[in-house]
């Protein structure tokens, strides 16, 4: 038979408000962590697909910052927020046909994070071959971004 406690112990859970101590070894996603090392060798989603219409979104997963998109072809990119050029954010880039254009300065990305073009820069300018974008391979299924 199961005996009820007194009323002067039960519910008690205001008397225990002790937790274990953080462990970063799992609990810390970022970059060069461990779990942020582990879980970067798997697909993660990022949005929905039906998220991406004719706006970047900003996404933050593991400890970045990043903007996903889907370009005017249907490509979908995931690329680091701030603009390589001068950090500005692609947040409020200006999604084209082939990527997205940063809106200070007007440098061109697309999906892969590959530097398209950069106004105010001589047509010979080594920026297009030496610039890349931080990126993310994506794959949408059901429904979901995965990165």
């Amino acid at each position: 038979m199961i005996q009820a406690l007194p009323d002067a112990q039960r519910f008690m859970g205001h008397a225990k408000r002790t937790r274990p101590a953080e462990d970063p070894l799992l609990t810390h996603t970022q970059a060069d962590s461990p779990m942020g090392e582990a879980m970067r060798l798997h697909w993660q989603p990022v949005c929905m697909s039906a998220q991406l219409k004719d706006l970047p979104i900003a996404v933050r997963i593991l400890g970045e910052d990043l903007v996903a998109f889907r370009d005017q072809k249907g490509l979908v990119g995931l690329l680091h927020k701030h603009c390589s050029h001068r950090g500005a954010s692609l947040e409020f880039g200006r999604i084209t046909d082939k990527g997205i254009r940063c809106c200070y300065h007007g440098w061109h990305f697309s999906h892969d994070g590959s530097l398209l073009d950069t106004p105010a820069e001589p047509a010979n300018s080594p920026l297009l071959r030496q610039v890349k974008q931080g990126a993310y391979p994506v794959i949408e299924f059901k429904g979901l971004v995965f990165a």
